[in-house]
C-alpha cells in the first residue's frame, strides 16, 4: 500500500510540473479588423485607405523613464495576410482611469474608427476586456 501512495505521489508532483506552451497575450494576436477611408500614415510609412486585421505584436517599445512597459504595444496592419505597417497603441487599464474627470458612462467592448477634430489625425479606439487599445495616424495629405 505505502509503494501504492509513493507512486501515486510522484505521479501527481510529475503531472505537476508538465506545462503547456501557449502563445503570450499579442504574438499574432487579432486585435480587430478595420475599414480606413482615407490614407493615413502608419508608422512614418504610407497606408492607403482599406481593409486591415490589427494583430498585437506582445512588443513593447521602451517606456518614457518612470513610465511602466505595458503603456504602449506595437501593433500590425495586415492586408491580404501579409503585414504592411506597424505602428504603437496606447494602453489604457480600466484601472488606471481617473476616479474625477472621467466619461461616467461605461466604454463597451468594440473598435471606433473616427476623425479627430480639425481631419489632422485618424484615431482608432478598441476596448477589449478591461484594456482600451489606441492607435493615432496622421492624415497623409
Amino acid at each position: 500500500m505505502r509503494s501504492a501512495l509513493l507512486v501515486l505521489f510522484v505521479s501527481v508532483l510529475s503531472a505537476g510540473s508538465v506545462t503547456a506552451e501557449v502563445d503570450p497575450p499579442g504574438n499574432g494576436a487579432v486585435l480587430t479588423t478595420v475599414r480606413i477611408n482615407t490614407p493615413v500614415l502608419a508608422g512614418g510609412a504610407p497606408l492607403p485607405a482599406g481593409r486591415y486585421e490589427i494583430r498585437l505584436t506582445g512588443q513593447h517599445p521602451d517606456p518614457p523613464t518612470g513610465q511602466p512597459q505595458d503603456t504602449e504595444e506595437f501593433v500590425e496592419f495586415v492586408a491580404d495576410g501579409e503585414i504592411v505597417a506597424r505602428e504603437t497603441a496606447e494602453i489604457i487599464s480600466d484601472a488606471d482611469l481617473p476616479a474625477e474627470g472621467a466619461s461616467p458612462q461605461t466604454v463597451h467592448s468594440g473598435t471606433r474608427v473616427e476623425m479627430l477634430k480639425g481631419g489632422e489625425f485618424l484615431r482608432i479606439s478598441v476596448k477589449r476586456d478591461h484594456e482600451r487599445y489606441l492607435i493615432y495616424l496622421p492624415v497623409r495629405k
